[in-house]
């Protein structure tokens, strides 16, 4: 019996320490979105290395109360870090603040708070791509192919601060030329957004490059031109990695997208979360996951790091 006792205490005693610190990741995408099913592995893969518990929060559908909603939860609990992404700087401001304040010690992840100074929400670091470098680098390859006649941005979240950040770049660079560009919302409903791109490729039918912003747009639009008869004439670009977009990029339907190696997002910031709690490390500034530009001459590298799950 005492022997039992003590290999009980000895297994308790394991559990608790795999459960040191408690970790919760809220987000506006959900997984559904393979993009965030990328961040979800580098999540948990980081809290296993590390022995903490990790929860991920998001809207099945893309909603900002939601979000909100999901963040005052995840405040509530009491967690011993949180990572955020910034969606939306006054909608999070008060309760982030309110957080960071009790002691919960914050990370911002895919979208920063742009705004700078004592405005400014105080995270310790913020992990991620550079939205609009994203979109302007991606702008600055078109150009360095072909001279659109008319560009559309198809927008599939109005209002996410880090897509209109995308398409800010891609806008300046375009603007600078005078080429024609508009943003176009086409919601997160992939047949809805056929529906819009098409109308709109019908209106104007001398665009003849569509920028998407994420898989959720570049599906609709390869499918608009596929279906249009337009492959060759209209150009489609991307953002983030799914095998789909790699194929598209080495069929000639996609002509590049940006990667923001998401997976490195979610497994740092539970790494850089349990170094602040365990030793009292803090990263200074912003760590860069992207933008980098893939395209047919680059792609091949990439390509079993998607099959396994890592971008």
């Amino acid at each position: 019996m005492k022997k039992f006792l003590v290999v009980l205490l000895l297994v308790l005693s394991s559990s608790l320490l795999l459960a040191e610190y408690n970790f919760y990741l809220v987000s506006h995408g959900g997984p559904a979105d393979p993009f965030w099913g990328i961040v979800m592995k580098g999540m948990n893969d980081a809290a296993e290395k590390y022995g903490v518990n990790a929860t991920y929060l998001g809207p099945v559908k893309y909603s900002l109360q939601t979000f909100v909603n999901n963040l005052n939860a995840a405040i509530s609990a009491k967690p011993d870090g949180l990572i955020v992404t910034i969606t939306d700087a006054n909608a999070v401001d008060e309760p982030l603040k309110r957080a960071i304040a009790s002691g919960i010690p914050v990370i911002a992840i895919n979208v920063p708070d742009p705004r700078t100074g004592l405005d400014k929400i105080p995270y310790l670091a913020y992990i991620g791509n550079n939205e609009y470098l994203g979109g302007y680098n991606g702008a600055m390859y078109v150009l360095s192919q072909f001279t659109p006649k008319r560009a559309v941005i198809a927008i599939h979240e109005v209002g996410h601060a880090g897509l209109e950040m995308r398409a800010k770049g891609i806008i300046d660079v375009l603007s600078e030329k005078g080429i024609p560009v508009e943003k176009l919302n086409i919601t997160v409903d992939p047949a809805k957004g056929v529906a819009v791109l098409e109308g709109y490729l019908r209106k104007h039918p001398d665009t003849d490059m569509i920028f998407t912003l994420g898989p959720i747009g570049t599906l609709p639009a390869v499918t608009v031109v596929e279906d249009m008869g337009l492959l060759g004439k209209v150009k489609v670009s991307g953002f983030d990695l799914t095998e789909e977009m790699l194929e598209w990029i080495r069929e000639g339907k996609v002509l590049y997208t940006v990667d923001q190696q998401q997976y490195l997002q979610g497994y740092l910031a539970v790494e850089f979360l349990y170094f602040y709690k365990k030793y009292g490390l803090t990263p200074i500034g912003d760590v860069l996951t992207g933008p980098f530009i893939i395209t047919k001459d680059n792609l091949e590298p990439v390509v079993q790091s998607v099959k396994e799950g890592y971008r």
